[in-house]
């Protein structure tokens, strides 16, 4: 992990270790994380609990009700206390999330989509542990070192040229969908790419959070702890001593 030199500031750093930095906002954290389960957890455990499978319920359950709890708990916490906390949430949330996806994805295939070939389970699983060390590795390597050339607007995933594309989406899964529910196993392939394209954005998620919660711990003098923006908001939490972190 770079820890960033004693001689350095934060405003003296690249902006995109700059916002690797931040922290999630407090004003908007119990919204964003009660969203990411709900949509992106729990819509993926629905087909998990049936038809009825004990080794997927081993490995998921525990899970989900860990997450679960652990939301409650920052749900309950005043947002301003929890800023690290809830960066650690948003990787690990990330890792079961893609855990879950993957399996229900497996599960869809063979319950559902009745794809009993060995191979494409093979294959399938290799392509994914494949992304999604690549998506480690990103990581990682993004952050090794302070590169002041480095020029994130240029990069493919921030190019304007997607915007269209990302806009168009909803709509095309909807032609999608409208031509493929005629059909069983066409809505069970739709929902089987569904959760591929999940499983790939926790497994950035999870690789994003886990490594920005563990750089921010190295750097903790140079993360900038959010604080309330409503003055008279600002001074009960010093009357209170509340402590931000």
């Amino acid at each position: 992990m770079l820890k960033i030199p004693d001689n350095k500031k934060t405003r003296n750093l690249p902006d995109y270790m700059q916002e690797h930095l931040m922290m999630i906002s407090p004003e908007s954290a119990k919204l964003t994380i009660t969203m990411f389960c709900l949509i992106l957890l729990d819509m993926s455990a629905v087909p998990l609990l049936y038809p009825k499978n004990d080794l997927i319920y081993i490995i998921t359950i525990p899970l989900i009700i860990f997450i679960h709890l652990w939301l409650i708990r920052l749900l309950i916490k005043n947002p301003y206390t929890t800023q690290m906390e809830t960066t650690l949430f948003m990787g690990v949330f990330s890792i079961v999330g893609s855990i879950c996806n993957f399996i229900t994805s497996i599960k869809v295939s063979y319950v559902f989509a009745e794809i009993s070939n060995i191979w494409f389970y093979i294959v399938f699983s290799i392509v994914h542990l494949i992304l999604i060390t690549v998506l480690v590795q990103y990581q990682i390597e993004k952050y090794s070192e302070i590169d002041y050339k480095r020029n994130e607007a240029n990069k493919w995933y921030n190019n304007t040229r997607f915007i269209p594309l990302l806009s168009a989406a909803p709509g095309i899964g909807y032609i999608i969908f409208q031509s493929s529910k005629g059909t069983e196993k066409g809505m069970h392939s739709v929902f089987l790419i569904a959760t591929v394209i999940f499983t790939l954005f926790l497994s950035y998620f999870a690789a994003k959070y886990i490594h920005k919660y563990f750089f921010m711990k190295t750097n903790i003098r140079l993360v900038f702890f959010d604080k309330p923006s409503d003055k008279n908001l600002l001074k009960k939490y010093e009357r209170k001593g509340v402590v931000y972190k």
